[in-house]
C-alpha cells in the first residue's frame, strides 16, 4: 500500500505539489480561525451557587443556607465534590461535576435541585444565584480607573452603568467585577433621639420611606373611540421630595422624614476596595466563556473600552494592568522562534552533509508543510493552539525532520549510483525505489513512536486536560510528517534531484563521519555481549536513580503577571488591609522591577471568592529588568511582605494560582486539608500542622486557613418578653437589621439607573451598645394617636459581646481546615515527602 502511494505521488507529482500548495493556504486559513488559549481548558465543569443572607453570622449562614443547599446538591448525577463556604452575610458552594458533563446540563441539574432548597431557607436570605460561566483561567482583561478631581461615588457609578454594561455586550464575556470607590445610596440615617422625642419607631420611618418612592398603576381611561393609560406618578425625584415625605402626624403637625432623620446621598459600606500605585481607584476585572477566544474577546473588549475612554471626563484616566494575550503571544512567539532556530539548525547541519541545495530545498520544504498539516488535524480534533498543542508540534521537529533527510539522501545516493552504473536505469523509477526502499522501516518507526507515547492518552482528570493535547499536537505532526514523506517528498524528489549535480563520492563531512562510526558499529556487531550487558545495567541504575529525582506537575511558569495573597488577621478593616497593602505599593513604587502594584481588597459584589475584609490581592506586573532575574525579584517581594507584621502572604502567578486551585481547591502549590466537625479541634489541628511545616526545608509563603473566633455583638431575643407585647423573634429580628445592617426598602430611578433606598441608624448610633438597647420598638397593643405602646429593644432582648468563627469552610459534607505552602529552591515532591513524614510522627490525629 505504501508502495502505491509512493508510485502514484511520483506518476503525478506536479499534481501533488499544487495540492501542497492549495492546502497549505487552506490551513493557514484555518490556523486564523482557530481558537487561542494559554492553556487547553483544565478543569472539569463547576457550577457556583451564591446566596447572599444579609446579618447572618456565619455559623447561621452555614446552617440555614449553606447545608439545605448541599443537601439538595448531594446525589446530583455527575457531582464529584462540593465545597463550600460560609462567611458573614454570604454563602458560596461550588459544585464540581466529572469531565464528561456538559456545561449546560450541568447547570440545568443544579437549578432544579435549587428548587427544592429554596422553600428550605429562613426568610430574608436572598434568592440563590448561579454565578455565569467561566473558567479558571478566565479573566482576561484589568483595568484600573484612577481620578484627580471627579469624586470616586462619580467614577464608580460610571463604571457600573456605563462601563459594565457595554463590555457584558461584547460576544465572549462572562462576567464583569468591580472593586472599590463608592457605590451611590440614598441613605435616611434615623437619629433614636428624634425618634424618641417624636414618639416614632424605626418601623413606621421604614414604612414611609418606602412608601415615598411609588409609582400606582392606573389602568385605562376607556372612550367609544380612544383608551389613555392612567398613571399615578408617585416616585421621588430628588432628595427633597424624600426628605418631605410624612411619616405620621401628631395633633394635627405631620412628623416627615426629615425630623428624624438625615437624609442624604452617601456611599454604601464598602466590602471591597481598589487602588493602582497607591492611588485611589475602582480596579474591574474581565472574564470570558470558558469557549470564547481569548484574543477575540480582549480585542473587542479593547475596542469597546477605547470607544468608552473617549466619552469619560477628561481627568479620569484609564490603564490596562492585566492582559492575559500578552502570555499567548510569548507562548506563541516562543515556539515560532523554536520552529525558526530549529529549521536553521538543521539546515546549518544539513549542509555540510549534503552538499546540494536541491537535497536541502526538499528536507526543508517538508518540515513546515508537516506543522502546517498537524496543526490541520488539529483543528478536526477539536483542539485549539495553546501552550501545550504549540508545545507538541515543537517536540515533533526532529521527527519530521528526519522523515524527509532519510528519503531524500537515500534517492540522492540511489541516483549518484544509478548515474555512475554501466546500466542506468530511469531516474523517475531509482527515486521510486529509493523511496521505497527505506519508507517501510522509517513507517514502522513512526508506529513505534505512536505505541510508546500513547500511555500520554490514559491519563485522566486535570493531568489528561493538560497532557493529552500536548500528545496530540506531537502525534499529528508525526503522522502528517508520514504523510508528508510519502506524498510531497517523492514527487519533490522526482522534480528536483535528478537533475542537478550528481559527484561521483559522498561529501566530505559525511566520509569523515562515517570512518568515525565505522570501527564503533564493528566493535558493537563482535561485543554484543558487552554492549546488551551496559545497556541493562543503564537501565537498572535508571529504575534506581528514578525515585530519588526530584518531581513537580509542572515546572514553574516564568509568569510576567503576579497575583498575591495579603491575608490578615480575620476581625481587622477593610482599612487595615487597605494600609498593608499601601505599604507594599509604597516600598515598591519606585523599583523599576515592578512597573505597577495593584490592590484589589475584600469581595466585589459577585465575586464567588467569598474572602472577608482581612483579603487581599496585590497584582504586580513585572518589567523586562525583573524578569531578568526572576527569583531574585521574588526574593525581593517576599522580604517587603515580611517586614508586616501578622500578615500571611501567598506569592505567585495568575496561571499558577489557578492550576493549584483547580488540582485542590486552594491557590498553593502544597495544600494540606484537615476534615472533622469540631472547629476548635480543627483550629489546633491546623495549628500543629503549621508548626511542622515551618520546619521543613523549602517551604515558603506558608498559611494557615484563619478560621478563628471573632468579636461579635449578640442579641438574644427574649421570645417570652417578646410574646408579652403581641412581638414575633421575626419582626425583632427585621428591626435589628435595619438598625445595625441598614434595610433597602426601594430602589430610587435617576435616568434608567437605579439606587438603593436605604433605611438605617446613624453612624455614631450604631458603634454604640447602650443606643441599640434604647431603640424604640412598636407594640401591636394600645395603639392610638400619639403613637401607641413603644418599648425599647432591652425589654425584649440581652445585648452582649461575644465571639463566633469568622468563616466556616466545607467540602463533601464535612467541615475542614486547610494548611498552604509553596515550594522554593527543593523539587515538590521531595517537599511533600518530608511533610507528610514530620506530620506523622509529630502531630497526634484523632480518630474520625
Amino acid at each position: 500500500m505504501l508502495s502505491a502511494i509512493i508510485k502514484w505521488a511520483i506518476a503525478r507529482r506536479w499534481l501533488v505539489i499544487l495540492g501542497a500548495i492549495i492546502v497549505t493556504f487552506w490551513i493557514f486559513r484555518t490556523i486564523i480561525q482557530m481558537p487561542l488559549d494559554v492553556f487547553p481548558s483544565f478543569a472539569p465543569p463547576q457550577v457556583e451557587i451564591q446566596t447572599e443572607s444579609p446579618g447572618l453570622a456565619p455559623e447561621e449562614v452555614e446552617s440555614l443556607v449553606t447545608l439545605p443547599i448541599e443537601s439538595a446538591i448531594n446525589g446530583t448525577p455527575g457531582v464529584t465534590a462540593v465545597r463550600s463556604s460560609s462567611a458573614a452575610g454570604i454563602s458560596v458552594v461550588k459544585i464540581i461535576f466529572n469531565w464528561e458533563t456538559d456545561i449546560y446540563q450541568a447547570r440545568q441539574l443544579v437549578t432544579e435541585r435549587l428548587q427544592q432548597a429554596q422553600n428550605k431557607l429562613p426568610q430574608g436570605v436572598e434568592t440563590p444565584q448561579i454565578s455565569p460561566i467561566s473558567s479558571p483561567v478566565g479573566t482576561v482583561l484589568q483595568y484600573a480607573f484612577t481620578s484627580e478631581t471627579t469624586p470616586l461615588m462619580e467614577v464608580r457609578r460610571i463604571v457600573d452603568w456605563q462601563v459594565t454594561n457595554r463590555i457584558l455586550a461584547v460576544p465572549g464575556v462572562s462576567q464583569v467585577l468591580a472593586y472599590g470607590g463608592d457605590i451611590r445610596q440614598y441613605q435616611v440615617l434615623v437619629e433614636p433621639a428624634k425618634l424618641k422625642a417624636f414618639n416614632v419607631s424605626l418601623q413606621d420611618v421604614n414604612k414611609a420611606a418606602a412608601a415615598a418612592n411609588v409609582n400606582a398603576p392606573g389602568g385605562y381611561l376607556i372612550t367609544p373611540d380612544r383608551e389613555k393609560l392612567i398613571r399615578g406618578i408617585g416616585r421621588i425625584e430628588s432628595i427633597e421630595d424624600l426628605k418631605r415625605s410624612v411619616i405620621t402626624a401628631r395633633s394635627g403637625t405631620p412628623v416627615r422624614i426629615a425630623d428624624v432623620a438625615d437624609v442624604q446621598i452617601g456611599a454604601e459600606i464598602k466590602r471591597g476596595d481598589g487602588s493602582f500605585n497607591g492611588q485611589k481607584a475602582i480596579i474591574i476585572t474581565v472574564d470570558k466563556q470558558p469557549l470564547a477566544d481569548t484574543p477575540t474577546v480582549t480585542r473587542a473588549v479593547e475596542a469597546a473600552m477605547a470607544e468608552l475612554v473617549a466619552s469619560l471626563p477628561k481627568d479620569i484616566k484609564v490603564t490596562a494592568t492585566f492582559r492575559q494575550e500578552n502570555y499567548i503571544d510569548s507562548s506563541i512567539e516562543n515556539v515560532r522562534e523554536a520552529l525558526v532556530e530549529g529549521s536553521i539548525i538543521v539546515a546549518i547541519i544539513l549542509i555540510p552533509f549534503l552538499m546540494n541545495w536541491r537535497n536541502l530545498a526538499v528536507c526543508l520544504t517538508a518540515l513546515p508543510l508537516s506543522l502546517l498539516l498537524g496543526v490541520l488535524a488539529l483543528n478536526w480534533l477539536g483542539q485549539g493552539l495553546n501552550t501545550m498543542t504549540l508545545g507538541g508540534l515543537a517536540v515533533a521537529i526532529g521527527s519530521a525532520v528526519d522523515d524527509a533527510i532519510v528519503d531524500a539522501e537515500n534517492v540522492f545516493r540511489c541516483l549518484r549510483e544509478n548515474k555512475y552504473s554501466p546500466h542506468p536505469r530511469p531516474v523517475l523509477e531509482v527515486v521510486f525505489d529509493g523511496c521505497q526502499e527505506v519508507r517501510d522501516s522509517v513507517f514502522g518507526a513512526t508506529i513505534i513512536t505512536i505505541v510508546v507515547f500513547s500511555p500520554v492518552f490514559a491519563l485522566a482528570g486535570v493531568e489528561g486536560s493538560i497532557f493529552i493535547p500536548m500528545g496530540l499536537g506531537y502525534l499529528a505532526a508525526v503522522l502528517a510528517s508520514s504523510a508528508i514523506a510519502l506524498t510531497v517528498t517523492p514527487a519533490l524528489c522526482a522534480i528536483l534531484l535528478p537533475y542537478g549535480r550528481l559527484p561521483e563520492r559522498e561529501p566530505l563531512v559525511a566520509r569523515f563521519f562515517k570512518r568515525l562510526y565505522h570501527p564503533l558499529l564493528t566493535f558493537s556487531i563482535h561485543r554484543s555481549t558487552i554492549i546488551i550487558a551496559l545497556a541493562v545495567a543503564s537501565s537498572i541504575a535508571a529504575v534506581v536513580i528514578a525515585p530519588s529525582l526530584g518531581r513537580v506537575f509542572l515546572p514553574e511558569f516564568q509568569e510576567q503577571t503576579l497575583v498575591n495573597t495579603l491575608l490578615l488577621y480575620p476581625g481587622v478593616s477593610l482599612e487595615a488591609t487597605n494600609s498593608a497593602g499601601g505599604a507594599i505599593q509604597d516600598a515598591l513604587k519606585n523599583d523599576p522591577r515592578f512597573p505597577y502594584v495593584q490592590l484589589r481588597s475584600g469581595r466585589a459584589p459577585g465575586d464567588a471568592d467569598a474572602g472577608g475584609v482581612n483579603l487581599g490581592h496585590l497584582d504586580i506586573e513585572l518589567s523586562a529588568e525583573g524578569m531578568k532575574n526572576r527569583t531574585q525579584t521574588l526574593e525581593k517581594l517576599r522580604q517587603e511582605f515580611a517586614k508586616l507584621p501578622g500578615v500571611a502572604p501567598n506569592i505567585g502567578g495568575f496561571i499558577s494560582h489557578r492550576m493549584d486551585e483547580v488540582l485542590s481547591g486552594v491557590r498553593s502549590a502544597i495544600a494540606i486539608k484537615i476534615f472533622g466537625t469540631d472547629l476548635e479541634q480543627l483550629r489546633t489541628l491546623g495549628r500543629q500542622v503549621n508548626d511542622v511545616m515551618q520546619t521543613v526545608e523549602g517551604i515558603v509563603d506558608l498559611q494557615l486557613e484563619p478560621q478563628v473566633p471573632i468579636e461579635q455583638i449578640q442579641i438574644k431575643f427574649d421570645r417570652s418578653a417578646a410574646g408579652r407585647y403581641g412581638l414575633t423573634v421575626g419582626e425583632l429580628s427585621e428591626i435589628v437589621e435595619t438598625a445595625l445592617n441598614g434595610r433597602v426598602v426601594s430602589q430610587v430611578l435617576e435616568q434608567q439607573q437605579t439606587f438603593d433606598l436605604v433605611v438605617w441608624l446613624q453612624p455614631e448610633a450604631r458603634q454604640n451598645l447602650e443606643t441599640i438597647r434604647n431603640l424604640l420598638i412598636d407594640t401591636p397593643s394600645s395603639k392610638d394617636e400619639r403613637g401607641g405602646n413603644k418599648i425599647p429593644l432591652a425589654q425584649v432582648a440581652t445585648i452582649n459581646y461575644g465571639s463566633g468563627p469568622n468563616t466556616i469552610n466545607r467540602e463533601n459534607v464535612s467541615r475542614l481546615i486547610v494548611v498552604a505552602a509553596n515550594a522554593k529552591g527543593r523539587d515538590l515532591r521531595s517537599v511533600v515527602n518530608d511533610i507528610r513524614a514530620k506530620v506523622q510522627q509529630q502531630v497526634q490525629i484523632p480518630a474520625g
